[in-house]
């Protein structure tokens, strides 16, 4: 069956501490998981394209796909990982990245494994960095050594209307992006620190290809640095072939209005928020599904921020399932009757 819209992306197995110091061990994730039930909070057919090791759990993979991913263009390799990623938040919404480890390591460095107070989250951290990878092969190194590759899209996911690239290496979109443009879909593209280490020019011709970019504020501010935001953003709009939109976490975000050029601020939805992992990933996939249904890139942000709140609501990519979409309609009824279309006060990018 044609699915509706594609996501290509990761998957991964990620250990989370919470802004409170709640620990969840061994949750499955990725950007490719996330961004897919981000857009399935739509549409009841979304095509997945990631490569897994054989160590991803094979339950979740079941799951996605009973609820309606396919997962014909995921390639399966016969690698298995032991350790997973750690995202840790603090209470302002930052987040400390790229630490890795097995998940019994925090209860064998003698940490407890329910929840960790300020000082024992500071101690893990620093433990954590004093250990580097204990030579053990990470997802980072392996989506470096099996990338995704255009090749491995079925046919019949290029009949979809849509496709959102999560953040991967320049060498995968420089693969991927052609092909979904050929068959004239609605493409959107997340940055990553991927695209955040590259320069506004050299990520120009990524951008020329995209109906809507996706960074973070972090990101933005790394690709345009010492600019206040509503400038960093149309920069990175006049680049693209559609618009830009930047994603501000418990803020909400702000998308490029070319024809009033200006930005308008789209909030978030209050959501007790247990594990913000995946947030971004969902809005981007949500973000897909509005902007192929409606046209309008401030609509299509309104229905990112109905799945974030899915997502963060629950832990795991796969908590939000099944999806009730009558809900997500209603939540975004609520949410587009709210949205203002004037331009915000001026504030420096963070950096």
């Amino acid at each position: 069956m044609t699915p509706e819209l594609v996501t290509a992306g990761g998957l991964t197995v990620d250990h989370v501490i919470s802004a409170d110091g709640t620990v969840a061990l061994a949750r499955v994730g990725g950007n490719g998981a996330y961004s897919s039930v981000g857009a399935l909070c739509w549409r009841e057919r979304v095509g997945l394209v990631s490569v897994a090791v054989a160590s991803y759990p094979r339950e979740t993979l079941a799951r996605l796909r009973d609820n309606g991913v396919a997962l014909d263009g995921v390639v399966m390799v016969d690698v298995a990982l032991e350790s997973g990623n750690w995202f840790i938040y603090d209470h302002e919404g930052h987040r400390s990245e790229r630490l890795t480890s097995r998940p019994e390591e925090l209860a064998q460095a003698g940490f407890p494994t329910d929840r960790l107070t300020p000082q024992q989250v500071d101690d893990w951290q620093t433990h954590l960095r004093r250990r580097g990878d204990g030579g053990e092969l990470s997802y980072s190194q392996f989506r470096d050594t099996h990338p995704m590759v255009a090749a491995q899209v079925p046919e019949h996911y290029l009949r979809a209307r849509g496709a959102h690239c999560a953040p991967s290496r320049p060498v995968v979109l420089a693969d991927l992006l052609p092909l979904f443009n050929g068959r004239g879909m609605v493409v959107t593209l997340d940055a990553g620190w991927q695209l955040a280490e590259l320069s506004l020019d050299d990520l120009s011709p990524f951008l020329a290809q995209v109906d809507a970019f996706l960074p973070s504020e972090i990101e933005l501010a790394a690709l345009v640095p010492g600019a206040p935001i509503e400038q960093a953003l149309a920069l990175a709009a006049a680049r693209c072939r559609g618009t830009a939109a930047v994603k501000l976490g418990p803020r909400g975000c702000l998308v490029w209005d070319k024809v009033a050029g200006a930005p308008v601020a789209v909030p978030v939805i209050p959501t007790r928020a247990i594990d913000p992992t995946g947030a971004g990933d969902s809005f981007c996939g949500g973000f897909l599904a509005g902007l192929v249904e409606t046209g309008d890139p401030v609509l299509a942000a309104a229905y990112g921020a109905v799945s974030a709140s899915l997502i963060v609501s629950r832990h795991g990519a796969d908590g939000a399932l099944p999806i009730d979409r009558a809900a997500c309609r209603e939540a975004l009824a609520r949410l587009t009757s709210s949205i203002a279309r004037a331009p915000m006060p001026a504030r420096p990018l963070s950096a």
